[in-house]
């Protein structure tokens, strides 16, 4: 689980965030000690990027929950988890996403290290 404390949090209330299995997988191959998850110059990055492909500000934001939305189909946890109402979600960030959709973003995993073994989850 990820911890929000309110002190950190948009809306001021804490709130918890499961951690799916790949991302599980991301953080185990990288870990927040040895690659932060904002490296240095990564503000600039993010507005180059968003430039170029001419994406909003909170992309990510819009598809993560856009995703758990696909994987769980319920409002309600998505809500909860990105500390939202069901009724913000359904107005600024859903962007319905089919079951298969949702699966290959939650399969997005770190590529094999030689002689490692390929990880996919079915969920």
């Amino acid at each position: 689980m990820i911890r929000i404390e309110p002190n950190v949090s948009k809306v001021n209330e804490k709130r918890t965030i499961q951690i799916q299995p790949n991302l599980a997988l991301w953080l185990k191959r990288y870990p927040i000690p040895k690659y932060p998850i904002i490296p240095e110059g990564m503000r600039r990055v993010h507005r180059v990027l968003r430039k170029k492909f001419g994406i909003g500000h909170d992309v990510l934001r819009h598809t993560y929950i856009s995703m758990l939305v696909g994987k769980f189909r319920s409002l309600g946890d998505a809500g909860l988890q990105a500390g939202n109402s069901e009724t913000v979600i359904r107005k600024f960030y859903l962007d319905v996403k089919s079951k298969e959709e949702a699966r290959e973003f939650w399969n997005i995993c770190p590529g094999p290290i030689w002689g490692e073994k390929v990880v996919q989850f079915r969920g």
